[in-house]
């Protein structure tokens, strides 16, 4: 699946740890990737669980837990069409549970 990432993200990604980027792209190939190609986003499968993937309220906007003990670490993503007008992933805002303020 294609994706793109907005300024926000880029700006957080870079500040992060290096060993919190890490488990984030970890969780990304490990997990969400996997899910996406199995149709989750479309709802043919379900998320995996231990990504905690829900629709913030009144949002198309995505919530995902990359991990629960240290670091608390969330991201937001939603989906866009992109010029084929296949869905393509869109990267908001990486970090703790602050990102939702």
């Amino acid at each position: 699946m294609k994706f793109r990432t907005e300024p926000s993200f880029e700006r957080e990604f870079s500040r992060l740890p290096r060993e919190h980027r890490h488990l984030f792209l970890a969780m990304l190939y490990g997990h969400l990737l996997p899910a996406l190609a199995a149709g989750a986003h479309r709802g043919m499968t379900p998320w995996p669980k231990r990504l905690r993937v829900h629709k913030l309220t009144n949002s198309d906007v995505y919530s995902m837990t990359w991990s629960f003990a240290s670091p608390d670490g969330r991201a937001t993503f939603h989906f866009e069409k992109d010029d084929d007008g296949e869905p393509m992933l869109v990267w908001g805002r990486i970090g703790n549970h602050s990102i939702y303020e």
